[in-house]
């Protein structure tokens, strides 16, 4: 574990003015992020998925879903039985937006803000409603996005390439899913940072390559997490 628990730390960004601790946690694909989401979640610290709240707002806000179809034409709209669309078709995004670049980066101007605004609402009913210490904002796309500007601590977690292409064509096959190629990993690999840049933007880093023990890891991140918390 590479551990940097300093007020000059890359994460000494935001103000907390009486909330809680918030926490970046980010990884390569198939690092085990999520896992150590649920470890954290287990010590007793509030959990936010960034990913499933982006997924949502295709369904959760209408400024969003219509501007979609407006670029994209109807095939993108999934509708009720009334007509009215109500989701988008989440195949028909993924086509568009894949292999261009200048779709991708359309798509990502208008969900990044809406992901950053459901966080803050989330945020502050946290603050109001629980005594948690500590919150962790769980984003695959942590640094992409911009969202480790507004955390206090990044966490980041990781692994060689070949051990999560390995994991993700391993869990896709679990999952009851088409196995992607190495090349389609490699294309989502490459929409990533890489390791270096994750790693020189983290204040901790958490390997969980093969033969590493991450139990060991989250259980003294979270001790220093506490101790940041107070």
């Amino acid at each position: 574990m590479n551990d940097r628990h300093d007020t000059s730390s890359p994460s000494a960004r935001a103000s907390r003015l009486g909330r809680p601790l918030v926490v970046g946690l980010t990884g390569g694909m198939a690092a085990g992020k999520s896992t150590v989401a649920r470890m954290f979640k287990a010590l007793g610290a509030e959990v936010w998925d960034a990913d499933a709240a982006a997924k949502n707002l295709y369904r959760t806000d209408p400024a969003l879903r219509e501007a979609a179809i407006a670029r994209w034409g109807d095939a993108v709209a999934l509708r009720d039985e009334t007509g009215r669309a109500v989701d988008l078709v989440r195949a028909e995004v993924a086509q568009r937006v894949f292999h261009d670049p200048t779709e991708m980066a359309w798509l990502e101007a208008q969900v990044h803000p809406a992901v950053a605004r459901e966080f803050d609402r989330w945020l502050q009913r946290i603050a109001t409603n629980t005594s948690t210490s500590i919150v962790v904002r769980e984003a695959a796309i942590l640094f992409e996005s911009g969202s480790h500007l507004t955390c206090d601590v990044v966490v980041t977690v990781e692994a060689d390439e070949s051990v999560r292409i390995e994991r993700a064509r391993a869990r896709a096959a679990k999952r009851g899913e088409s196995v992607p190629s190495q090349a389609d990993i490699q294309a989502r690999l490459n929409r990533q940072w890489s390791r270096e840049q994750r790693v020189t933007q983290s204040d901790v880093v958490l390997e969980n390559g093969e033969g590493d023990s991450l139990m060991p890891q989250v259980l003294e991140t979270f001790e220093h997490l506490l101790l940041r918390s107070r």
